[in-house]
């Protein structure tokens, strides 16, 4: 196949979607699309190259896979290099753990399916995962996995049409789970991360090669500006609200398969000097922009507009020397290509760098971030990261393992709330006399606070709290007290209260109400009251939380200096920010007797609330409590038992 100018042009438009939406430039909040882009791409190249090689009669799948490994591997392979040695030097025991399972599941192109997994409220941030973006090539690696062996089966069972029959019907089929799954009522996180909801976009680029097309120019020109159109609208319109990929997604697809199929070899916007320069360099600059997005975050450097225009210089400076040091000694030299290829490196060396680099990051994993390279008080501190909830039985979101109605009668308590209930669940446990796990019943919503009324987006959080909210407040017999836990703070003045709104529940379909402080409150004291008239009802007063993430700050102090002083802050500052919420749910106490516990006299002593103690961490990251810090909150929930 003749080389594409107008294909390589079309990358750089992919990759400077995705570089500008991840440095957070102004204007490019779809920029997330230019990965759609380089799916449609290269499921037209694939299908290309399969098709061709099957019509001559020498297709081999081997060869194949090994033409694929020589683009794709290499680079990635120097990138994660890079990034080891980086982590030896600065990275924490935690951080170095999490980045050698990145690096393994990376370099064995599952890491798709190890994001999905990771997904979720307590997952450490995305933009402190160094390899997040190689999710898009553990996906199409899946896919040019399995391709081809599909396509040879069917094309051996039912000829070439029913090939393409096959394939039409495997995407309509992708499609169709793609957009049901991405609802966010369904299962968001799998739509986007995993190949049988991204095969679709593959296989509409193989059908664009199937049904090829011979406009004449002017229809070409249209199709072509048509294309980009729809490619740059959903760039500039698009964000991180839509159900992605869904149907959405059909627009950056069919726009790039029309910029494909009007093939101009020499247009203007695909074929210039500076498109195809970014093109040529585009998977380079792909695999190293993204490190330079986190490495902003880890050192703190996110809001500084000098070092975020540096960062993306740097992005693009090490892809062009990706590609001129490590792709373009690696790729397969055709016929006429010799002298450009003066140190070809073969392919064996390269998978076997591979390997070893895989399993370096199977090892720093297993043996848990290296540790030793610091100080022991480096690695406590750091540790209690996943000193978390070991017992995380959960009724969430709109998967039901617990039977609420019938267990609840069971249990000697019933933890209901977000995240923060999760994490101080262990406590209550413990301050059961004579108690077991199964005795206290935990029922999260994580990221919904327990109001009942209360709508997060589309629809999250409103049916799932209803549902138990009914529950707990509808049996006349059962008076298992219920303990309410929340990040209170966060839905009453956090970064996004435009998220959440509130509705009648007896009319869901009416327009919300939208949100404010004054009816969070009113929604608060009624959904409280609501389930005091049953049964006792304990509200968790704030938890004093952080701007930081407590185990990380203090393990890097004690880097620094292993007496590093304990983190606090002040009482004043608690409550400072929780003042309103306080005097909210003292409203509550006062009209229908819920039950306050009060977490400042266990981790305020002396005035100031405690982040560590005696060099180890009370928190788990910046506001959830650790199992170590839940031990100075047993005292607090003993007073629960004391009075039924």
């Amino acid at each position: 196949m003749n080389f594409r100018n107008d294909i390589n042009g079309l990358r750089a438009f992919a990759v400077l979607a995705v570089v500008l939406f991840h440095f957070d430039v102004p204007g490019f909040k779809g920029g997330f699309l230019g990965v759609d882009v380089f799916f449609v791409i290269s499921g037209y190249l694939m299908t290309s190259i399969i098709f061709r090689r099957i019509a001559k009669g020498r297709f081999s799948v081997l060869e194949f896979y090994g033409d694929r490994a020589r683009r794709i591997v290499p680079a990635l392979a120097f990138l994660c290099f890079a990034l080891f040695v980086l982590g030896w030097l600065v990275f924490l025991p935690s951080e170095f753990r999490a980045f050698g399972k990145a690096a393994a599941s990376s370099l064995g192109f599952f890491s798709n399916i190890v994001y999905w997994r990771e997904a979720g409220y307590f997952d450490v941030r995305s933009h402190l995962k160094w390899l997040l973006h190689t999710w898009s090539l553990s996906v199409e690696w899946q896919f040019y996995l399995l391709y081809p062996l599909g396509i040879l089966l069917v094309r051996k069972l039912f000829g070439h049409r029913g090939t393409v029959i096959a394939m039409i019907g495997t995407a309509l089929a992708s499609l169709a789970v793609c957009v049901y799954l991405s609802d966010p009522t369904k299962w968001p996180t799998a739509a986007f991360f995993l190949l049988p909801t991204r095969a679709w976009e593959m296989l509409a680029g193989g059908l664009v090669y199937l049904f090829p097309v011979t406009p004449r120019r002017p229809l070409r020109r249209t199709l072509e500006i048509a294309g980009l159109a729809m490619i740059v609208y959903g760039t500039l319109t698009f964000n991180e609200n839509n159900a992605w990929p869904g149907y959405l997604a059909l627009v950056p697809v069919l726009g790039t398969a029309l910029v494909i199929l009007a093939a101009r070899k020499h247009s203007i916007f695909t074929c210039n000097l500076l498109a195809q320069f970014i093109g040529k360099i585009s998977y380079s600059v792909y695999l190293w922009h993204w490190p330079f997005v986190v490495a902003l975050t880890y050192f703190d450097k996110e809001g500084s507009l000098p070092w975020r225009v540096g960062a993306i210089a740097g992005g693009f400076a090490m892809g062009y020397l990706s590609y001129a040091l490590v792709e373009s000694k690696t790729r397969k030299p055709s016929h006429g290509e010799a002298r450009a290829f003066p140190k070809f490196i073969t392919l064996r060396p390269i998978l076997v760098f591979t390997l070893l680099l895989a399993i370096g990051g199977g090892s720093i994993y297993a043996n848990q971030g290296v540790p030793n390279r610091f100080d022991r008080s480096v690695f406590i501190a750091d540790s209690e990261t996943y000193d978390t909830n070991p017992h995380r039985t959960k009724c969430h979101m709109m998967i039901d393992p617990c039977d609420v109605a019938s267990k609840q009668k069971d249990s000697r308590a019933v933890v209901l709330g977000d995240s923060h209930a999760e994490a101080i669940a262990e406590a209550v446990v413990d301050a059961v006399p004579n108690g077991k796990p199964d005795d206290v019943l935990l029922i999260t919503i994580e990221g919904c606070p327990t109001i009942y009324g209360i709508r997060r987006g589309d629809g999250d959080c409103f049916e799932q709290d209803r549902k138990y909210i009914d529950i707990l407040s509808r049996d006349q017999t059962a008076k298992t007290p219920v303990i309410i836990a929340n990040h209170w703070s966060q839905y009453w003045s956090g970064p996004s209260p435009d998220d959440y709104s509130f509705v009648d529940p007896e009319r869901p379909a009416q327009t919300p109400t939208p949100f404010s402080t004054e009816s969070y409150r009113e929604h608060l004291l009624s959904t409280v009251c609501r389930i005091s008239k049953i049964r006792p009802v304990y509200l968790v007063e704030p938890i004093p939380e952080f701007d930081f993430n407590v185990p990380l700050v203090l393990a890097r102090e004690k880097m620094k200096d292993p007496h590093a002083p304990d983190l606090s802050i002040t009482l004043s500052d608690y409550v400072q920010r929780n003042g309103g919420l306080l005097q909210a749910m003292r409203q509550a106490h006062d009209e229908c007797g819920i039950h306050l516990l009060d977490p400042r006299p266990y981790l305020c002593p002396d005035g100031k609330c405690m982040g560590s103690h005696d060099g180890r961490p009370l928190y788990s990251d910046f506001h959830h409590m650790s199992e170590y810090g839940n031990r100075f909150l047993v005292p607090m929930f003993r007073h629960v038992f004391e009075q039924t």
